[in-house]
């Protein structure tokens, strides 16, 4: 890249042509490379054509390496933050919202971009950028992501599909963050009993966030009950919002506590079922000590 860099402009078209050369085999760092020469030489015209009429290919292994190209190319032409940039990187985030593109796009923090973010987090590639992406949007995404925690996409079958699961999770965990208000657990308030644990975890967690008392009871008396159920982390992040709404949750821990667990599925279930709510209700005695 220093040697064509230090041709100057005679390099532009050799770098243009192997930007442009797809791999079969999937060997993309050269094209990376020459990416990174065009850029540092400002020949963007050949970075907007190429993001301009990429096309997925068909073959995995070449994807995987075009794709990559692709990202890198879209997160230099992002840092010109122009206008003519912007509609190129909507014009191929629609159909292939990659992370470079994602990333590039959410550099300019338009809100235009929110629906294409939003739909990224239903991809496990993507879903990342996509979702910091959205954070330097804040609020503005917040009624693009309560849409989005409402829609399952169910299969043929009725069954809602994986990505679909994971986009919903990543939309309540973004709320979460935003900080939410009445109207927002208003909206949401259904999916506490959502046959998702991890999404019915989380909008339980806005209940005790922005809920009425008695909506703040039933969703720490349903965090206890999904207790007994859930693996790590998400059992973790259970234990981390009751002792943070100890207040609210205790009456429900000591109720377990106390109570019988035949219900349980399994002795090892049930000691660590008793063990969490046993350091639930320690922690939390810790945090309300003086001086703690």
């Amino acid at each position: 890249m220093i040697e064509a860099v230090s041709i100057g402009a005679p390099a532009v078209p050799v770098l243009r042509e192997l930007l442009f050369e797809r791999d079969s085999a999937g060997i993309f760092e050269p094209r990376v490379r020459a990416v990174q020469a065009l850029a540092a030489l400002s020949a963007t015209n050949g970075l907007k054509e190429f993001v301009r009429r990429w096309k997925r290919p068909s073959d995995p292994v070449e994807r995987f390496g075009d794709e990559a190209v692709l990202g890198t190319a879209a997160r230099f032409l992002g840092a010109t933050v122009t206008e003519e940039v912007y509609l190129i990187l909507m014009a191929v985030g629609r159909k292939h919202p990659v992370p470079g593109v994602i990333e590039a796009l959410g550099g300019f923090g338009r809100p235009e971009s929110i629906p294409i973010m939003v739909r990224a987090l239903a991809d496990d590639v993507s879903r990342t950028a996509a979702e910091q992406a959205l954070r330097i949007l804040g609020e503005a995404a917040i009624s693009a992501l309560i849409e989005a925690a409402l829609r399952p996409v169910a299969n043929f079958w009725g069954f809602e599909i994986p990505s679909s699961v994971r986009q919903r999770r990543s939309a309540l965990m973004l709320l979460l963050e935003f900080g939410v208000t009445r109207d927002v657990w208003d909206l949401i308030r259904g999916l506490a009993s959502d046959s998702d644990d991890e999404i019915a975890v989380r909008a339980c967690a806005i209940g005790l966030t922005a809920g009425t008392s008695p909506d703040q009871r039933d969703c720490a008396r349903l965090m206890v009950a999904l207790l007994q159920r859930v693996r790590w982390p998400l059992h973790q992040e259970i234990e981390d919002c009751l002792i943070g709404n100890f207040v609210i949750a205790g009456e429900f821990v000591d109720q377990a506590l106390k109570g019988p667990t035949d219900d349980i599925a399994n002795d090892f279930a049930r000691a660590r079922f008793k063990r969490s709510l046993r350091r639930i209700a320690s922690r939390a005695l810790t945090r309300q000590a003086p001086g703690s």
